[in-house]
């Protein structure tokens, strides 16, 4: 998911173009707002952690672009070609590495980090209908 900090400075192409010229396939794609249910949904690991009305509030801030990546090793491959969680730490080449904002933070204190993939099968599958129920 391109979240809406990317969104916004016009960053989905690039990203997109980034992820097809790592070697895996785009499947699905659409862009939404995402209501706070469906926030509620994604985030529902982190309920009750001190970050967690910060995190909804910021993915609901704006238009983010779905999509459904696959190939060899798609999870694995996505998240290195996106870098660290915060973009601070992430190295040149990656997609947060490169396109970071100067401000990381936004003004809830939320990392502006651009993208989220899933971290590992069992969390695309959770992951994967929050955005494309009904869709198959």
């Amino acid at each position: 998911m391109i979240k809406p900090d990317g969104v916004s400075r016009g960053l989905a192409d690039e990203v997109l173009v980034r992820v097809k010229k790592a070697g895996l396939k785009l499947i699905r794609q659409k862009e939404l707002t995402m209501t706070k249910e469906l926030a509620a949904d994604l985030y529902s690991p982190h309920l009750g952690k001190r970050f967690y009305p910060g995190l909804v509030k910021f993915i609901t801030s704006g238009p983010v672009t779905c999509c459904v990546v696959e190939g060899e090793d798609a999870i694995g491959r996505l998240r290195e070609l996106m870098g660290a969680t915060d973009p601070r730490k992430a190295l040149p080449g990656t997609i947060r590495g490169d396109l970071k904002e100067a401000n990381v933070l936004n003004p809830d204190g939320i990392i502006k980090n651009l993208v989220h993939g899933s971290d590992s099968p069992a969390s695309a599958k959770r992951e994967i209908p929050i955005f494309f129920k009904g869709e198959d």
